[in-house]
């Protein structure tokens, strides 16, 4: 299996993206990744269709991508001859063959632009031309003969949804001859001579439609030109169209003025169905259509083009002969099947001469998946791409646009199901980074795939679910770790340590904040409330520098907030706390207000004060109240010792599942004192049994 980077650097690659999607569908056992520009659309359509992505970086973030990934072949496709550059430099740096195809003529008539194409041509392990017009030009253009191959083309059987006469029917044409030009708006395609040329095919043919399918630049002054010429009546502007083979099944003819092509995909598209063209005379459109056989060649002028659709829409016998050699001709030449197997050709050729030399960096990495591309989890990608022996390789999430786009900042593959993900590709260690309603069944998959996983807190709203874990997590000897960071403050540290000497008797937390956004928060059934979802950081972290808690009372309030309609969970809260060590706290925690007021843990010992937040620490021995900045970054530090401990180190995990399952008890016991209106004994673990969501 080899790994084969598409890439294309085009603003609308419309039918480059095309022959992209149809190579890597027909790549087999082949490891295919898209590498596109963001807000095209290509990098959406191959991750819907399975294929790993990866959004275009400036040259050296590719460089490094293509060094750590180790494709065997990168393939650049260009739609025009000065794109593409950066990714053929980006390849060559990374010491990783380039082929690059041509769809379009040799065009550049800037001196800057011919210069970059002849400096990044030597880069080149093959220049694969669309068709041997697009060969001859770049020849001609001072490429070396040597690198230049022609690989035509191809397409597939045409699969229209329903019959002709079903499809006539639906669109209302009756028996009205239909015209149908399938082409972005722009300069290139010649719209404009084919309005020019409807007058005169009107007086012939006054019944007959026009089906405009396409968008682009030209969109408003093409509309405006419709309605100044009166065709308002006979053009029919249709937009992006995903039902073209339905459009050439119920059209008579294919128009295709086009200024220059490389190959047209849309006229070989219409010879697979039987739909004559008529196209001028451009090489790429001359090198397609055999003219008077399959369709009709003509000068571009309105008049020449008038008259060739004229006149065959009068006779109808040739329509019907050039349809079938049209088929005839396209199986022969033009079919998807040979242009696969061309390009694999070409693919091994390259890869024979280059087998010699190192791929990569030589890093083994460790494959991880994401279930969940959130808030959280942006946060925890940008730490692991900065690991060198790491590789984000999938990630899943109900929203498949949100999922997209985290792997394509990665190379990776997207699903909108994680249990798909998991079926799919090959892990070394997961992260769940879900909301806390979502917990349970992303655990539970990665118990049946027994995979390691680091998830984000809190890990479950009710018991059950977090103690079936915690059982499977045993059983299997699974590392695991969970997002609780304050624990690797090194702020944590140094107060650890002071605690040692002089135990704390009493702490006070706060987290005293605005309400958070996402609109499953402010519901109780779906994020546990605050103590659950915030707080639980502050008792977490308080059982971590004191202890085990004994004993719990919980309060809770409740006020209806115009701003934020449905919320039910408390907006004001306390819980006082026992220690098995004896010493007391008590937190607070609000959503009303509209900033960040406070979050901290403030800790009093004898002759001891600290005030801890998660960016600095004051201790307090009564001598001034000095205060320091935390030294570095917690979520690096717990990323880091999970990573270590899949790859078989040590395990200074700080915060194993079982820990953060002793928090949860916890949090839930207060929320049950809360309710019940009585104190909670800990230890009893009956007492934080089920409670609705709890």
């Amino acid at each position: 299996m080899s790994r084969i980077c598409l890439v294309t650097d085009s603003l609308a690659p419309s039918g480059v993206g095309a022959h992209m999607m149809m190579l890597a569908e027909g790549l087999v056992g082949d490891d295919i990744v898209f590498a596109g520009r963001p807000a095209t659309g290509l990098l959406e359509r191959a991750a819907a269709k399975g294929f790993a992505v990866k959004m275009l970086d400036d040259d050296a973030a590719l460089t490094r991508w293509m060094r750590r990934s180790a494709p065997d072949i990168v393939h650049v496709h260009a739609g025009i001859g000065w794109e593409g550059h950066a990714a053929v430099r980006a390849a060559h740096a990374a010491g990783v063959p380039v082929v690059r195809t041509e769809h379009l003529p040799y065009l550049l008539t800037d001196a800057a632009q011919r210069d970059e194409h002849r400096d990044t041509a030597t880069a080149l392990a093959r220049l694969i031309c669309v068709s041997d017009a697009v060969g001859d030009s770049y020849r001609a253009a001072g490429v070396d003969p040597a690198l230049v191959e022609t690989i035509h083309n191809g397409v597939g059987p045409h699969r229209p949804s329903r019959s002709r006469a079903a499809l006539r029917g639906e669109w209302g044409v009756g028996d009205a001859p239909v015209l149908l030009m399938v082409a972005r708006l722009s300069e290139q395609k010649g719209h404009a001579l084919l309005l020019d040329a409807l007058p005169a095919i009107r007086a012939a043919h006054p019944n007959v439609i026009v089906l405009l399918a396409g968008e682009g630049p030209l969109l408003t002054q093409t509309a405006r030109a419709i309605a100044a010429k009166g065709l308002a009546g006979t053009v029919r502007m249709l937009g992006t169209r995903s039902d073209v083979a339905d459009l050439m099944a119920l059209a008579d003819l294919l128009v295709l003025p086009s200024a220059f092509e490389g190959l047209p995909l849309v006229a070989l598209e219409a010879m697979a169905a039987g739909l004559p063209v008529v196209a001028t005379v451009a090489p790429g459109n001359a090198e397609a259509i055999e003219d008077g056989v399959t369709g009709r060649l003509t000068a571009a002028d309105p008049a020449s083009f008038a008259e060739a659709i004229v006149t065959l829409l009068a006779d109808r016998d040739s329509l019907k002969t050039m349809a079938n050699a049209a088929i005839e001709r396209q199986q022969d030449l033009f079919s998807a099947d040979r242009m696969i197997a061309d390009t694999r050709a070409v693919y091994a050729a390259v890869q024979d001469q280059t087998d010699r030399q190192p791929k990569g960096d030589g890093v083994e990495r460790t494959r991880i998946g994401f279930i969940g591309a959130g808030g959280i989890a942006n946060r925890h990608f940008g730490v692991l791409e900065q690991f060198d022996d790491v590789a984000i390789v999938a990630v899943a999430d109900v929203d498949m646009a949100r999922a997209t786009e985290a792997a394509a900042r990665f190379g990776a593959r997207a699903f909108d199901d994680a249990a798909a993900m998991l079926a799919a590709v090959d892990l070394d260690a997961l992260y769940i980074c879900v909301p806390p309603f979502a917990h349970g069944e992303p655990e539970r998959l990665a118990i049946e795939h027994k995979l390691p996983f680091f998830v984000e807190k809190p890990v479950a709203l009710d018991l059950g679910t977090a103690e079936d874990v915690a059982a499977a997590v045993d059983r299997l000897g699974l590392v695991t770790a969970v997002g609780y960071h304050w624990r690797y403050l090194d702020t944590v540290d140094e107060v650890k340590a002071l605690l040692s000497a002089t135990p704390a008797r009493l702490l006070s937390g706060y987290w005293l904040d605005s309400t958070p956004p996402p609109r499953w928060w402010w519901k109780k059934d779906a994020s546990g409330g605050q103590m659950l979802e915030q707080t639980t950081h502050l008792v977490d972290l308080a059982r971590y520098l004191v202890g085990d808690v004994v004993r719990v009372y919980g309060q809770s309030g409740h006020i209806d907030r115009a701003a934020f309609p449905g919320l039910d969970v408390a907006t004001t809260s306390t819980a006082m706390l026992t220690f098995a060590s004896g010493a007391i706290a008590n937190f607070a925690s609000t959503c009303l207000l509209n900033w960040n007021h406070r979050v901290g843990l403030h800790l009093f010992g004898e002759g001891l004060a600290i005030e801890l937040t998660d960016r600095d620490v004051m201790i307090d021995i009564g001598r001034g109240r000095p205060v320091r900045g935390t030294g570095s970054d917690p979520v690096v530090l717990e990323d880091r010792d999970f990573i270590d401990a899949v790859r078989g180190g040590e395990n200074r995990i700080r915060c194993p599942y079982p820990a953060a399952l002793e928090t949860l008890r916890l949090a839930l016991a207060i929320e049950r004192s809360a309710v019940e209106g009585r104190a909670i004994d800990v230890r009893e673990r009956e007492a934080t049994k089920e409670m609705g969501h709890v």
